[in-house]
């Protein structure tokens, strides 16, 4: 016989021998009632944030939903679900999300759970959102029957859940970072622009919300004189009429406050009310300062870190906002210190407020502005 074939052959029955041996060694512990050695654990699976077990959000729109709550989550910790399922299996909707929380350990065990879920039966026609124990004071009821009532019933009316969804992210993050830096939801501004009828009790919040049936995103614009909202005498008299037109709904973007370019602009965003309260929201009774060059305005905030700033410019001596030039001249930021940067480069504003600007761990910032940083998520 061959001598490499014999010591293969040697190598097998060894082989064999020893499993057979390590075999009857667990079966000999486990019929002693011992303990058997511990087993590796396999690695956890990645967190899935969205989970669309009915079929209805695009799967190319998927990633984009997975990224931007895994940032949400290393900015603060609070760890947000949102879950599509074609049925409950006869349990009530209240009780599968609270299941769901559970069982999928959502924000973590313990009365300091720090999540919250987006339950929405495409079956039952109803969204559920539940709140863990930890953030029942960052959300309250009376925040999120606003964001229910105000928001998701519209967009989940007209099928749009990619950007409704998208939108409902927004709100929530903004919540919460207005929640880090120490601010309460307070539903008085609210209450300044229309009765606040749909608070209710208990940790979250669950309403009948019809999917696709037909609903417009954006309802028409309310016919109004184009001088119902007018340019202001001063960029603070624009700014305050700025936010008398966010609490008027629906919004018509067709007025004197804005420039030419901003109407078209304005007109052509898939806004729902909650969305614009939410901008009302942030800068209402906020402290700002405001700074003037020829014809040219900036206005930036220093009560609160979270808001960019608006650009403002004058025609015929009245001063309108100039939207286009925030979204050219601002970045949103996700995930980090801070939630907005200067991008402006080569542009009048730039141009002409650039020596109010300064660079703070890489975010381009207005020097004298609120430069607050948020705390992140582990650090001291």
């Amino acid at each position: 016989m061959n001598i490499l074939r014999l010591i293969k052959i040697l190598f097998l029955l060894l082989a064999g021998t020893l499993v057979v041996l390590a075999l009857g060694q667990g079966l000999f512990r486990a019929t002693r009632g011992e303990k058997s050695l511990p087993v590796e654990p396999s690695p956890a699976k990645p967190r899935q944030h969205l989970m669309d077990r009915a079929g209805v959000i695009p799967p190319h729109d998927l990633p984009r939903f997975e990224q931007y709550m895994g940032h949400i989550l290393r900015e603060s910790g609070i760890d947000l679900r949102i879950a599509f399922v074609s049925g409950t299996g006869g349990k009530s909707i209240e009780q599968f999300a609270a299941d769901m929380m559970d069982q999928l350990q959502i924000g973590g065990r313990g009365q300091q759970e720090r999540g919250t879920l987006l339950l929405y039966d495409v079956s039952g026609k109803r969204l559920k959102v539940e709140v863990g124990y930890g953030l029942e004071a960052w959300f309250p009821d009376s925040f999120v029957s606003y964001l229910v009532e105000d928001h998701a019933r519209m967009h989940f009316s007209s099928g749009d859940l990619s950007l409704g969804l998208r939108l409902m992210l927004r709100l929530l993050q903004h919540r919460i970072r207005e929640a880090v830096i120490g601010n309460d939801f307070d539903p008085r501004v609210l209450e300044r622009m229309r009765p606040l009828t749909h608070q209710s009790g208990g940790a979250g919040v669950s309403k009948v919300v019809g999917l696709g049936d037909g609903a417009s995103p954006r309802p028409a614009a309310a016919a109004v004189d184009p001088r119902t909202f007018p340019a202001g005498d001063t960029p603070a008299d624009a700014h305050s009429t700025y936010l008398a037109w966010l609490s008027r709904w629906p919004l018509s973007p067709d007025v004197e406050l804005f420039t030419p370019e901003s109407r078209r602009y304005i007109a052509a965003l898939p806004l729902s009310p909650a969305y614009a309260e939410f901008i009302l929201m942030g800068e209402y009774g906020k402290a700002y300062r405001i700074v003037e060059k020829d014809d040219l305005a900036l206005l930036y905030f220093t009560g609160t870190p979270l808001v960019s700033p608006h650009f403002l410019r004058r025609a015929d001596g009245r001063w309108q906002m100039d939207i286009v030039a925030e979204v050219a001249n601002s970045r949103e930021h996700v995930g980090g210190e801070y939630t907005w940067a200067w991008r402006g480069e080569g542009d009048a504003y730039t141009a002409a407020f650039g020596d109010r600007l300064t660079m703070i761990k890489g975010y381009k910032r207005i020097a004298d502005g609120d430069n607050r940083p948020l705390r992140i998520r582990g650090s001291t």
